[in-house]
């Protein structure tokens, strides 16, 4: 089914195609008021198709022609909708057919449904079975061959068992071990004679004249003074202190008092001590602990006696080379380093990071650092600072009592207090320290006469930096 319009016209006309246009002009519904509701609305029809062709022409790009032409016509039909119909008429032979099969299926239908009912319209041949659709059913059967059940077993012979008894009495434990220890001997002494046979055949062959300056066998003072003799006797040292003082050393790890529940106080267990006498008459005056070598701390000597002064003293001590505690006991505790300084050790403090480096304060108002990794060259001197602070250096006047290192700067840097008032920075630079006071504690009291002004100084003894602010700290 088709519709639309179609004109027909000359050349001349081809230019004019069928259009409808309307144009109307509609007032607000907010501004239309009792006089403009009588008002004429004006359309225009016009006859342009804005679908055809202004120019209806063609260029001809045949040889022989090679020139614009017009077109013969034009098309004017404009199509709208378009659709095919399903319908046929009754006289048509498709239609009868189609007639006949809808009844035929209502028919066997109902035939069908009264075969359920009725038993005697199945004996005369009538099947309750509906019919399907051909084209939207197909049923499709097939039979696979059952896969054959197979018994298999498999019949082995046991294992032959056999009785066996015996009596184990201690007599014939102790000579079954004294008959493996004989047998243990016999190839023992096979292969010390086989080693010495050996040895003594490479000594034939060797030159005569061989001496340590050629490269050869060591003399005994050699072996004895070299590095790797007395690092094979530390070992040999810390085995048998360990295996001597083995339950010492358990109290120390896993000790614990079940009394302690009910005290406030708790117990107190005593397991070693340490002590040496290079240091007799002199006071403990600091402990400081390594922080990556948990067994190792350094204890410093000096004197409160500040009428009685003399040399001071640092010793490192390690819990692996220990002494128990017992009264009076004949046998000093040896500690594995001995550092000498020419005045008391007043405070001593180890890198936390660079755990090799062991910052102390002097009471004469020094502080050094030492680095326990160096040793002395002829290994029997003393270890000395790798450096120092003295009086052109911004050394303190007065003892110095606390230092503390600094971990948040690049170079290696530490802080000192003194009874003198002054909080020091110091920082290690080329093997030298530069100092730089923070600040300087006072009464606050300002006066112009100079005694004055060294009267109004408070000396320091602690101080301790924040874990959260690097630069904030209480003295």
């Amino acid at each position: 089914m088709e519709a639309g319009i179609r004109h027909e016209g000359n050349s001349g006309a081809q230019q004019r195609a069928n259009s409808i246009s309307t144009t109307s002009s509609t007032l607000p519904v907010a501004a239309v008021h009792d006089e403009d509701r009588d008002a004429v609305v004006e359309r225009i029809l016009k006859a342009t198709d804005p679908t055809a062709m202004s120019t209806p022409v063609y260029f001809d790009y045949r040889k022989d022609a090679r020139t614009y032409r017009f077109f013969p016509s034009v098309g004017q039909t404009a199509r709208h909708f378009s659709a095919d119909g399903s319908s046929v008429q009754k006289d048509d032979p498709e239609a009868v057919q189609q007639k006949e099969d809808r009844f035929r299926r209502e028919n066997d239908t109902e035939l069908a449904a009264r075969a359920e009912l009725n038993p005697d319209l199945v004996d005369k041949g009538v099947s309750t079975k509906i019919l399907k659709n051909q084209f939207n059913y197909s049923d499709r059967g097939s039979q696979t061959m059952n896969n054959t059940m197979v018994e298999r077993c498999v019949l082995t012979d046991p294992p032959p068992s056999a009785s066996f008894s015996a009596m184990a009495t201690a007599w014939e434990i102790y000579d079954a071990y004294e008959e493996d220890r004989t047998q243990n001997e016999k190839a023992n002494a096979t292969v010390s004679k086989k080693a010495a046979s050996s040895r003594a055949a490479k000594e034939d062959e060797k030159p005569i004249g061989t001496s340590a300056e050629s490269g050869g066998t060591k003399t005994n003072e050699e072996v004895l003074s070299s590095a790797s003799y007395k690092h094979a006797l530390k070992i040999i040292e810390r085995m048998v202190n360990q295996n001597d003082c083995y339950d010492i050393i358990e109290d120390f790890k896993y000790w614990e008092d079940e009394s302690d529940l009910y005290k406030e106080d708790g117990n107190l267990l005593p397991l070693w001590q340490f002590f040496t006498n290079k240091v007799r008459h002199r006071a403990v005056t600091s402990i400081a602990l390594n922080n990556r070598y948990k067994d190792l701390f350094a204890v410093g000597f000096g004197s409160y006696d500040f009428r009685r002064q003399g040399k001071g003293a640092i010793h490192c001590f390690t819990l692996k080379n220990t002494v128990p505690t017992v009264p009076n006991c004949p046998i000093p505790a040896h500690p594995e380093m001995s550092l000498y300084v020419p005045s008391g050790v007043m405070c001593l403090s180890f890198h936390p990071k660079e755990t090799s480096f062991l910052a102390c304060g002097l009471y004469d108002g020094s502080v050094c650092v030492f680095d326990l990794r160096m040793q002395p060259k002829d290994g029997k001197g003393e270890i000395q600072p790798i450096c120092q602070a003295t009086v052109r250096s911004g050394k303190h006047t007065d003892p110095v009592w606390e230092i503390q290192w600094c971990c948040s700067t690049v170079d290696l840097q530490f802080y000192s207090i003194s009874t003198d008032g002054r909080i020091t920075s110091w920082s290690l630079r080329k093997k030298e320290l530069v100092f730089k006071d923070v600040m300087a504690t006072t009464t606050g009291v300002c006066a112009s006469d100079p005694e004055a002004v060294v009267l109004s100084r408070l000396g320091g003894m602690c101080f301790d930096f924040s874990n959260t602010y690097d630069n904030l700290f209480i003295v």
